[in-house]
C-alpha cells in the first residue's frame, strides 16, 4: 500500500516473505538510523502486516507510534498488505531510541517475528 507522502529521511527496506511453512522477515533483525523510515515490502506469501508488541516498544512510546503508522487496522497495527511488491512505511522520526519488537498478525504462529533497534 503506498504511502501519501515518501519518507525523508532514510529508508530501511525489510522484506516480508513466505512459502510452505517458512514466514519471515528479511532480516528480522535490523538497526534503524535516528529519523528514518521502515519499508516492509511484501515479497511473497502475503497477506501481511506489520503490528508491535505493545510491551516491548520504549516506555510512553506508543501513542507517537500509532501517529507514525497510517491506515491502522488495530493498536500498534498496520493494514495487511496484499499485493506482491507493495509496502508499508513505518517512520521512526521523532522516536526514541531503544528497540522494537513486531510481528506478523496472520503468520504470528508460524513465527514471522522481528526485532528493530532504533538509534
Amino acid at each position: 500500500m503506498p504511502d501519501a507522502a515518501a519518507p525523508a529521511g532514510a529508508v530501511v527496506e525489510i522484506k516480508m516473505v513466505g512459502s510452505g511453512n517458512s514466514f519471515r522477515f528479511e532480516p528480522a533483525t535490523f538497526t534503524v538510523p535516528a529519523g528514518a523510515t521502515v519499508r516492509f515490502i511484501n515479497v511473497e506469501g502475503g497477506p501481511h502486516n506489520v503490528a508491535f508488541y505493545a510491551d516491548s516498544i520504549p516506555s510512553g512510546t506508543a501513542d507517537r507510534l500509532n501517529a507514525a503508522m497510517a491506515n491502522r487496522m488495530d493498536n500498534l497495527a498496520g493494514p495487511f498488505i496484499t499485493t506482491p511488491n507493495d509496502h508499508y512505511d513505518v517512520s521512526f522520526a521523532g522516536l526514541p531510541a531503544g528497540v522494537y519488537k513486531g510481528y506478523c498478525t496472520p503468520h504470528l504462529a508460524l513465527g514471522m517475528f522481528f526485532t528493530a533497534t532504533v538509534q
